[in-house]
């Protein structure tokens, strides 16, 4: 069944955090099919996400994998903590999609510790082929985060 992004709350108001950056780009998190884990990241394409030549920016596709792998980083850590990031490498495999295609970001956890997780992330257009594929090192943080405005 296709995702109904229009349906799908933006990323921030999921996690109850601010980071601007995510609203602008207008990421969407979309639950587990089966409910458990924490899901992935959507993003429709925009004219204004697009690279010279017309499909989506590769720092597009690799802010969504960064952050689809963050997000799983946290849903592994007992006390739910955000993560850094410390590292990163991506994969292009094929051009990322067209305006107007939606994209979806999922993230692994490998392995993780009480301080660092290690992740894979795997980016899919709208037709389920792989895009481009990520690997990276987190570093759980012990400090609160800035809430969104309730």
């Amino acid at each position: 069944m296709p995702l109904d992004i229009d349906q799908l709350k933006l990323y921030t108001a999921h996690r109850g955090v601010a980071i601007p950056m995510l609203d602008h780009l207008q990421f969407r998190h979309a639950p587990a099919a089966d409910g458990k884990g924490p899901g992935c990241l959507v993003v429709r394409i925009e004219p204004h996400f697009l690279n010279g030549w017309a499909n989506a920016h590769g720092g597009l596709i690799m802010t969504l994998l960064d952050v689809a792998m963050a997000l799983s980083a946290s849903d592994a850590d007992e006390a739910y903590r955000g993560v850094v990031t410390v590292e990163m490498k991506t994969n292009f495999l094929r051009p990322g999609g067209e305006a107007g295609e939606i994209l979806e970001a999922h993230g692994k956890v490998q392995h993780h510790t009480r301080s660092i997780a290690f992740c894979e992330g795997e980016l899919r257009n709208s037709q389920g082929v792989v895009v481009a594929t990520s690997s990276g090192t987190f570093k759980y943080v012990n400090k609160p985060r800035p809430l969104a405005d309730a």
